[in-house]
Protein backbone atom coordinates (compact mmCIF):
# COMPACT_ATOMS: atom_id res chain seq x y z
CA UNK A 1 0.00 0.00 0.00
CA UNK A 2 1.24 3.49 -1.06
CA UNK A 3 0.20 6.75 1.00
CA UNK A 4 -2.95 7.23 -1.88
CA UNK A 5 -3.96 4.27 -3.37
CA UNK A 6 -4.29 0.81 -1.94
CA UNK A 7 -4.73 -2.93 -2.54
CA UNK A 8 -8.01 -4.56 -3.24
CA UNK A 9 -9.16 -8.14 -4.79
CA UNK A 10 -8.24 -7.95 -8.48
CA UNK A 11 -6.62 -4.30 -8.63
CA UNK A 12 -6.06 -0.75 -6.68
CA UNK A 13 -8.18 1.96 -5.48
CA UNK A 14 -8.16 5.20 -4.78
CA UNK A 15 -10.77 7.92 -2.94
CA UNK A 16 -10.68 11.55 -3.21
CA UNK A 17 -12.46 14.64 -5.16
CA UNK A 18 -13.07 12.51 -8.60
CA UNK A 19 -13.05 14.82 -11.93
CA UNK A 20 -16.73 13.65 -13.84
CA UNK A 21 -15.97 15.11 -17.51
CA UNK A 22 -19.38 14.78 -18.14
CA UNK A 23 -20.94 16.52 -15.29
CA UNK A 24 -17.91 18.60 -15.47
CA UNK A 25 -17.60 18.97 -11.40
CA UNK A 26 -15.27 17.23 -8.58
CA UNK A 27 -17.30 14.55 -6.98
CA UNK A 28 -16.52 12.88 -3.68
CA UNK A 29 -15.53 9.26 -4.58
CA UNK A 30 -13.48 6.04 -5.53
CA UNK A 31 -11.75 5.00 -8.46
CA UNK A 32 -11.02 1.33 -9.14
CA UNK A 33 -8.84 -0.30 -11.84
CA UNK A 34 -8.04 -3.81 -12.90
CA UNK A 35 -4.58 -5.58 -12.66
CA UNK A 36 -4.11 -4.22 -16.62
CA UNK A 37 -4.73 -0.88 -15.47
CA UNK A 38 -7.70 -0.36 -16.86
CA UNK A 39 -10.53 1.46 -14.80
CA UNK A 40 -13.68 -0.64 -13.57
CA UNK A 41 -15.46 1.27 -11.69
CA UNK A 42 -15.81 4.93 -10.38
CA UNK A 43 -18.49 4.83 -7.27
CA UNK A 44 -19.12 7.45 -4.77
CA UNK A 45 -18.61 7.96 -1.13
CA UNK A 46 -19.26 9.46 1.82
CA UNK A 47 -16.48 10.71 3.24
CA UNK A 48 -13.11 10.64 1.13
CA UNK A 49 -9.72 12.41 1.45
CA UNK A 50 -8.76 15.55 1.10
CA UNK A 51 -7.17 15.35 -2.44
CA UNK A 52 -7.93 15.97 -6.36
CA UNK A 53 -7.88 13.24 -9.10
CA UNK A 54 -7.84 14.42 -12.30
CA UNK A 55 -7.22 12.39 -15.78
CA UNK A 56 -3.34 12.36 -16.59
CA UNK A 57 -2.09 15.50 -18.46
CA UNK A 58 -0.85 15.32 -22.28
CA UNK A 59 1.58 17.63 -24.30
CA UNK A 60 1.79 17.63 -27.65
CA UNK A 61 4.50 19.93 -27.90
CA UNK A 62 7.68 19.22 -25.65
CA UNK A 63 11.28 19.66 -26.79
CA UNK A 64 12.81 18.32 -23.37
CA UNK A 65 13.08 17.74 -19.54
CA UNK A 66 15.58 16.67 -16.73
CA UNK A 67 18.67 18.07 -18.73
CA UNK A 68 17.42 15.90 -21.58
CA UNK A 69 16.20 16.43 -25.49
CA UNK A 70 14.49 14.73 -28.21
CA UNK A 71 17.17 15.66 -30.57
CA UNK A 72 19.21 13.48 -28.47
CA UNK A 73 17.89 10.88 -30.04
CA UNK A 74 18.55 8.98 -27.43
CA UNK A 75 16.72 5.79 -25.69
CA UNK A 76 18.11 6.78 -22.38
CA UNK A 77 18.04 10.73 -22.86
CA UNK A 78 14.16 10.09 -23.63
CA UNK A 79 13.35 8.21 -20.50
CA UNK A 80 15.24 10.48 -18.37
CA UNK A 81 12.58 12.79 -20.20
CA UNK A 82 9.61 10.64 -19.08
CA UNK A 83 10.58 10.68 -15.80
CA UNK A 84 11.11 14.56 -15.24
CA UNK A 85 7.59 14.80 -16.89
CA UNK A 86 5.84 12.37 -14.39
CA UNK A 87 7.21 14.68 -12.01
CA UNK A 88 4.44 17.67 -13.36
CA UNK A 89 1.68 15.18 -13.80
CA UNK A 90 2.25 14.22 -17.02
CA UNK A 91 1.38 10.59 -18.41
CA UNK A 92 1.82 10.95 -21.62
CA UNK A 93 3.70 13.28 -24.49
CA UNK A 94 4.34 13.97 -28.31
CA UNK A 95 8.82 14.15 -28.37
CA UNK A 96 8.88 17.28 -30.46
CA UNK A 97 11.65 17.62 -32.81
CA UNK A 98 13.52 20.90 -33.59
CA UNK A 99 14.33 22.08 -37.40
CA UNK A 100 17.55 19.83 -38.16
CA UNK A 101 19.47 18.37 -41.05
CA UNK A 102 17.63 15.47 -42.60
CA UNK A 103 20.25 13.15 -41.30
CA UNK A 104 20.06 14.85 -37.66
CA UNK A 105 15.59 14.53 -38.32
CA UNK A 106 16.17 10.96 -39.79
CA UNK A 107 17.98 10.13 -36.45
CA UNK A 108 15.49 11.61 -33.60
CA UNK A 109 12.60 10.07 -35.67
CA UNK A 110 13.79 6.16 -35.56
CA UNK A 111 15.15 6.69 -32.19
CA UNK A 112 11.72 8.31 -30.84
CA UNK A 113 9.76 5.79 -33.31
CA UNK A 114 11.87 2.81 -31.17
CA UNK A 115 11.48 3.52 -27.87
CA UNK A 116 9.25 1.71 -25.32
CA UNK A 117 10.65 2.58 -22.06
CA UNK A 118 8.18 1.92 -19.22
CA UNK A 119 9.46 4.98 -16.80
CA UNK A 120 8.00 7.99 -16.34
CA UNK A 121 5.22 9.52 -18.66
CA UNK A 122 4.15 7.32 -22.04
CA UNK A 123 5.66 8.89 -25.49
CA UNK A 124 2.81 8.41 -27.45
CA UNK A 125 4.11 9.43 -30.70
CA UNK A 126 5.89 12.19 -32.12
CA UNK A 127 6.19 16.40 -32.79
CA UNK A 128 7.77 17.53 -35.78
CA UNK A 129 7.89 21.04 -35.53
CA UNK A 130 9.63 22.22 -38.89
CA UNK A 131 11.31 22.10 -41.06
CA UNK A 132 8.79 23.46 -43.29
CA UNK A 133 8.67 26.99 -41.90
CA UNK A 134 8.84 30.35 -42.25
CA UNK A 135 12.40 31.68 -41.74
CA UNK A 136 11.31 35.31 -41.27
CA UNK A 137 8.98 33.98 -38.38
CA UNK A 138 11.44 31.36 -37.13
CA UNK A 139 12.04 32.01 -33.71
CA UNK A 140 14.54 29.80 -32.55
CA UNK A 141 14.12 27.29 -35.28
CA UNK A 142 17.91 27.48 -36.65
CA UNK A 143 17.74 28.80 -40.25
CA UNK A 144 19.88 27.04 -42.16
CA UNK A 145 18.10 24.10 -42.09
CA UNK A 146 14.52 25.91 -43.16
CA UNK A 147 13.48 24.25 -46.23
CA UNK A 148 10.61 23.32 -48.33
CA UNK A 149 8.31 20.52 -48.32
CA UNK A 150 10.01 17.72 -49.35
CA UNK A 151 7.20 14.87 -50.45
CA UNK A 152 10.04 12.28 -50.44
CA UNK A 153 12.15 13.37 -47.36
CA UNK A 154 8.18 13.02 -45.34
CA UNK A 155 8.19 9.53 -46.69
CA UNK A 156 11.88 8.90 -45.31
CA UNK A 157 10.71 10.10 -42.09
CA UNK A 158 7.34 8.37 -41.79
CA UNK A 159 8.87 5.51 -42.75
CA UNK A 160 11.64 6.20 -39.98
CA UNK A 161 8.77 6.70 -37.51
CA UNK A 162 6.63 3.44 -38.23
CA UNK A 163 2.98 5.18 -37.71
CA UNK A 164 4.41 7.07 -34.43
CA UNK A 165 4.08 10.44 -35.92
CA UNK A 166 1.39 12.14 -35.01
CA UNK A 167 1.63 15.96 -35.53
CA UNK A 168 3.59 18.25 -37.84
CA UNK A 169 4.08 22.07 -37.72
CA UNK A 170 3.74 23.33 -41.07
CA UNK A 171 4.17 27.14 -42.01
CA UNK A 172 0.79 26.99 -45.10
CA UNK A 173 2.12 29.95 -47.41
CA UNK A 174 5.39 27.91 -48.15
CA UNK A 175 5.83 26.43 -51.72
CA UNK A 176 4.04 22.95 -51.79
CA UNK A 177 2.90 23.56 -48.24
CA UNK A 178 -0.91 22.87 -49.12
CA UNK A 179 -0.26 19.93 -50.95
CA UNK A 180 1.61 18.35 -48.34
CA UNK A 181 -0.82 19.58 -45.65
CA UNK A 182 -3.62 17.22 -47.92
CA UNK A 183 -1.23 14.70 -47.97
CA UNK A 184 -0.31 14.22 -44.37
CA UNK A 185 -3.85 14.37 -43.37
CA UNK A 186 -4.43 11.14 -45.44
CA UNK A 187 -1.26 9.55 -44.05
CA UNK A 188 -3.58 10.19 -41.07
CA UNK A 189 -1.43 12.81 -39.27
CA UNK A 190 -2.55 16.24 -37.64
CA UNK A 191 -1.30 19.37 -38.73
CA UNK A 192 -0.62 22.12 -37.21
CA UNK A 193 0.30 25.80 -38.71
CA UNK A 194 3.15 27.78 -37.07
CA UNK A 195 6.22 29.71 -37.39
CA UNK A 196 4.76 31.51 -40.11
CA UNK A 197 4.15 34.88 -41.92
CA UNK A 198 0.30 33.53 -43.78
CA UNK A 199 -2.11 36.37 -44.33
CA UNK A 200 -5.76 35.22 -43.64
CA UNK A 201 -6.57 33.66 -46.83
CA UNK A 202 -3.34 31.78 -46.67
CA UNK A 203 -4.14 30.36 -43.72
CA UNK A 204 -7.64 29.52 -44.22
CA UNK A 205 -6.09 27.83 -47.13
CA UNK A 206 -4.34 25.99 -44.78
CA UNK A 207 -7.50 24.79 -43.05
CA UNK A 208 -9.25 23.98 -46.05
CA UNK A 209 -6.32 21.42 -46.75
CA UNK A 210 -6.76 19.75 -43.83
CA UNK A 211 -4.71 21.57 -41.00
CA UNK A 212 -6.76 21.72 -37.41
CA UNK A 213 -4.08 23.44 -35.21
CA UNK A 214 -2.23 26.15 -34.44
CA UNK A 215 1.35 26.08 -32.88
CA UNK A 216 2.04 28.63 -29.77
CA UNK A 217 -0.41 30.67 -30.80
CA UNK A 218 0.92 34.45 -30.73
CA UNK A 219 4.74 33.23 -30.97
CA UNK A 220 6.38 33.02 -34.61
CA UNK A 221 3.38 34.60 -36.48
CA UNK A 222 2.56 38.64 -37.10
CA UNK A 223 0.69 39.85 -34.23
CA UNK A 224 -3.59 40.26 -34.79
CA UNK A 225 -3.92 43.25 -36.95
CA UNK A 226 -7.84 44.49 -37.31
CA UNK A 227 -7.56 44.23 -41.33
CA UNK A 228 -4.77 41.34 -41.45
CA UNK A 229 -6.39 38.91 -39.05
CA UNK A 230 -3.71 36.28 -40.41
CA UNK A 231 -3.27 33.02 -38.49
CA UNK A 232 -4.21 34.92 -34.96
CA UNK A 233 -7.44 35.77 -36.78
CA UNK A 234 -8.16 32.06 -37.76
CA UNK A 235 -7.27 31.06 -34.59
CA UNK A 236 -9.91 33.19 -32.68
CA UNK A 237 -13.06 32.59 -35.29
CA UNK A 238 -12.56 29.05 -37.34
CA UNK A 239 -14.22 26.80 -34.82
CA UNK A 240 -11.86 24.21 -36.68
CA UNK A 241 -8.70 25.24 -34.95
CA UNK A 242 -7.38 23.50 -31.82
CA UNK A 243 -5.27 26.57 -30.45
CA UNK A 244 -1.85 25.79 -29.03
CA UNK A 245 -1.34 28.04 -25.49
CA UNK A 246 1.93 28.65 -23.68
CA UNK A 247 0.94 29.28 -20.17
CA UNK A 248 3.74 30.47 -18.85
CA UNK A 249 3.03 34.32 -18.54
CA UNK A 250 6.06 35.48 -20.97
CA UNK A 251 4.74 34.06 -23.82
CA UNK A 252 1.53 35.34 -23.96
CA UNK A 253 0.37 38.20 -21.24
CA UNK A 254 -2.50 36.64 -18.70
CA UNK A 255 -5.07 38.67 -20.25
CA UNK A 256 -4.38 37.76 -23.68
CA UNK A 257 -4.80 34.10 -22.42
CA UNK A 258 -8.54 34.81 -20.73
CA UNK A 259 -9.00 36.95 -24.35
CA UNK A 260 -8.00 33.71 -26.24
CA UNK A 261 -10.51 31.30 -23.88
CA UNK A 262 -12.95 33.56 -24.62
CA UNK A 263 -13.04 33.36 -28.30
CA UNK A 264 -11.51 29.58 -28.65
CA UNK A 265 -13.34 27.74 -25.63
CA UNK A 266 -13.38 24.30 -26.23
CA UNK A 267 -10.85 24.36 -28.43
CA UNK A 268 -7.45 25.64 -26.42
CA UNK A 269 -5.08 22.90 -25.66
CA UNK A 270 -2.40 24.18 -23.21
CA UNK A 271 0.87 23.08 -23.83
CA UNK A 272 4.48 23.57 -22.15
CA UNK A 273 7.05 23.88 -25.41
CA UNK A 274 9.19 22.86 -23.16
CA UNK A 275 13.41 21.86 -23.38
CA UNK A 276 16.10 20.14 -21.44
CA UNK A 277 16.14 22.78 -18.89
CA UNK A 278 12.56 21.78 -17.50
CA UNK A 279 13.44 20.86 -13.64
CA UNK A 280 16.62 22.34 -13.22
CA UNK A 281 17.75 25.54 -12.38
CA UNK A 282 19.05 28.81 -14.17
CA UNK A 283 21.98 28.76 -16.48
CA UNK A 284 22.81 27.40 -19.92
CA UNK A 285 21.05 25.11 -21.02
CA UNK A 286 20.30 23.08 -24.87
CA UNK A 287 17.54 23.18 -26.90
CA UNK A 288 18.49 20.63 -29.79
CA UNK A 289 22.31 21.96 -30.83
CA UNK A 290 21.23 25.39 -29.57
CA UNK A 291 22.93 26.58 -26.79
CA UNK A 292 20.32 28.64 -24.92
CA UNK A 293 20.09 30.96 -21.53
CA UNK A 294 17.56 29.87 -18.45
CA UNK A 295 16.71 32.39 -15.86
CA UNK A 296 13.90 32.11 -13.46
CA UNK A 297 11.37 32.55 -16.15
CA UNK A 298 12.40 32.62 -19.53
CA UNK A 299 14.66 30.58 -21.90
CA UNK A 300 16.04 32.93 -24.79
CA UNK A 301 18.66 32.48 -27.18
CA UNK A 302 21.85 35.10 -26.47
CA UNK A 303 19.77 37.44 -29.04
CA UNK A 304 16.66 37.46 -26.82
CA UNK A 305 14.66 35.56 -28.59
CA UNK A 306 12.26 32.88 -26.73
CA UNK A 307 13.52 29.64 -27.30
CA UNK A 308 10.90 27.22 -25.32
CA UNK A 309 10.06 27.13 -21.90
CA UNK A 310 10.51 25.95 -18.79
CA UNK A 311 6.94 25.70 -18.00
CA UNK A 312 5.63 22.22 -16.67
CA UNK A 313 1.57 21.71 -17.43
CA UNK A 314 1.42 21.27 -13.66
CA UNK A 315 2.38 25.40 -13.19
CA UNK A 316 0.31 25.75 -16.58
CA UNK A 317 -2.60 24.57 -14.45
CA UNK A 318 -1.79 26.72 -11.26
CA UNK A 319 -1.40 29.84 -13.32
CA UNK A 320 -4.58 29.88 -15.04
CA UNK A 321 -6.46 29.18 -11.84
CA UNK A 322 -5.12 32.13 -11.09
CA UNK A 323 -5.80 34.29 -14.20
CA UNK A 324 -9.30 33.15 -13.48
CA UNK A 325 -9.83 30.70 -16.26
CA UNK A 326 -12.49 28.32 -15.42
CA UNK A 327 -11.23 24.85 -14.34
CA UNK A 328 -13.21 23.10 -16.07
CA UNK A 329 -11.71 24.70 -19.23
CA UNK A 330 -8.05 24.04 -18.05
CA UNK A 331 -8.53 20.49 -17.82
CA UNK A 332 -9.97 20.25 -20.64
CA UNK A 333 -6.84 21.67 -22.50
CA UNK A 334 -4.24 19.97 -20.34
CA UNK A 335 -6.14 16.49 -21.19
CA UNK A 336 -9.51 15.48 -22.62
CA UNK A 337 -9.10 17.96 -25.82
CA UNK A 338 -5.63 16.29 -26.52
CA UNK A 339 -6.89 12.76 -26.29
CA UNK A 340 -10.09 13.96 -28.48
CA UNK A 341 -8.08 15.38 -31.44
CA UNK A 342 -5.55 11.95 -31.48
CA UNK A 343 -8.65 9.54 -31.21
CA UNK A 344 -7.06 8.01 -27.94
CA UNK A 345 -10.43 7.18 -26.85
CA UNK A 346 -8.99 5.68 -23.76
CA UNK A 347 -7.68 8.74 -22.33
CA UNK A 348 -8.43 12.11 -21.26
CA UNK A 349 -11.18 10.62 -18.57
CA UNK A 350 -11.61 9.02 -15.47
CA UNK A 351 -14.45 6.33 -16.62
CA UNK A 352 -14.90 2.44 -16.92
CA UNK A 353 -12.87 0.83 -19.80
CA UNK A 354 -10.11 4.05 -19.86
CA UNK A 355 -6.71 3.75 -18.71
CA UNK A 356 -6.29 4.31 -15.03
CA UNK A 357 -4.11 7.57 -16.03
CA UNK A 358 -4.51 9.75 -13.23
CA UNK A 359 -3.18 12.86 -11.28
CA UNK A 360 -3.28 13.69 -7.70
CA UNK A 361 -3.52 16.71 -6.72
CA UNK A 362 -3.93 18.56 -3.36
CA UNK A 363 -5.97 21.67 -2.85
CA UNK A 364 -3.20 23.93 -4.15
CA UNK A 365 -3.10 21.90 -6.89
CA UNK A 366 0.83 20.84 -6.72
CA UNK A 367 1.39 17.42 -7.77
CA UNK A 368 1.31 14.62 -5.11
CA UNK A 369 1.29 11.25 -7.39
CA UNK A 370 1.20 10.54 -11.15
CA UNK A 371 -0.33 7.07 -12.10
CA UNK A 372 0.02 5.51 -15.57
CA UNK A 373 -2.44 2.53 -16.09
CA UNK A 374 -2.58 1.99 -12.87
CA UNK A 375 1.25 2.01 -11.66
CA UNK A 376 2.78 4.69 -9.34
CA UNK A 377 5.11 6.74 -11.94
CA UNK A 378 5.79 10.15 -9.48
CA UNK A 379 4.75 10.05 -5.70
CA UNK A 380 5.74 13.29 -3.73
CA UNK A 381 7.95 12.58 -0.76
CA UNK A 382 6.55 13.48 2.73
Amino acid sequence: MDKWTEEIPGGRRINGQIWDSRERRFKAGEITWNREGVIDGVRPRSSVERQWIVPGFLDQHVHGAGGADTMDSNHDRLATMAEELAKYGVTGFLATTLTASPAALRKAVAAAADYAGDRGAELLGIHLEGPYLDPEHRGAQPPEWIRPADRGELEQLIERGRGRIRLITVAPERPGAEDTIAWLVKQGIRVNMGHSGADFAAAIRGADAGADGITHLFNGMPSLHHRAPGLVGLALSDPRIRVEVIADGVHLHPAVVRMVWSAAQGRVIAVTDGISAVGLGPGRHHLGELEVEVDDRAVRLPSGTLAGSKLTLAQAYRNLLTWNVDEDQIIDALSTLVAERFGWEDRGRLAPGCRADAVVLDADRNVLQTLRGGRVIYAKES
